[in-house]
């Protein structure tokens, strides 16, 4: 009786072991089109609620699949979003309510049934367009842990060219025609204030 109890109790741990660890990697990847020329990426995990943006692994690089991984740009997770979406259908729900665009299941780690990955990062906004791009988080344990780079088909983008990017958002820096007449009015502004004067 002892043998069976201390057994059973040792595959209950085993068990809960094996649940934190498969509990803690990131299983599929959405996407917004945000109609200025940029989207925003997401991350779906099934670590539970968040609090805050969280990374083992520094945030989400995309680039060409089948080149260094190293040498693709990171984008941050920067939000968190809880309680939306998980499995084949809960995703697919986003998309037809226009939550995201589209996704994509990592397949090492994506269960089409499971209702409770239903929590998600997302990055700021960026420059990426329709295409086939590799994404990867890193295998750093925990939240957005992926085995490794994957191949991804984004879709559904259109304020962006196809193929475009990656890329970050392009900040608000004045082109060079607008201050080239923010110059030519502040010298008709001074040339107006000086013939007032005499």
């Amino acid at each position: 009786m002892k043998k069976s109890t201390t057994a059973l109790a040792a595959a209950g741990i085993g068990l809960m072991c094996m649940a934190g660890v498969a509990s803690a990697h990131l299983v599929a990847f959405g996407w917004k089109d945000l109609g200025n020329g940029t989207i925003r990426m997401y991350g779906q995990h099934w670590h539970g609620d968040q609090t805050a943006p969280s990374t083992a692994n520094g945030g989400v690089r995309v680039g060409v699949f089948g080149t260094d991984p190293t040498t693709w740009p990171v984008f941050q997770w920067t939000g968190y979003v809880n309680n939306m979406g998980g499995g084949t259908a809960g995703n697919d729900a986003l998309v037809t309510s226009g939550f995201i665009d589209g996704w994509a299941p990592d397949p090492g780690n994506f269960t089409s049934t499971a209702v409770n990955e239903n929590d998600w990062f997302f990055t700021d906004p960026l420059v990426l367009g329709n295409g086939t791009w590799g994404l990867f988080t890193g295998t750093n344990c925990c939240i957005d842990t992926m085995s490794g780079p994957q191949q991804f088909v984004i879709s559904g983008i259109s304020s962006v060219p196809p193929g475009t990017g990656p890329g970050n958002a392009p900040g608000a820096v004045p082109e060079p025609g607008i201050l080239g007449l923010m110059g030519v009015g502040l010298v008709g502004m001074v040339a107006n204030r000086r013939r007032r004067k005499s």
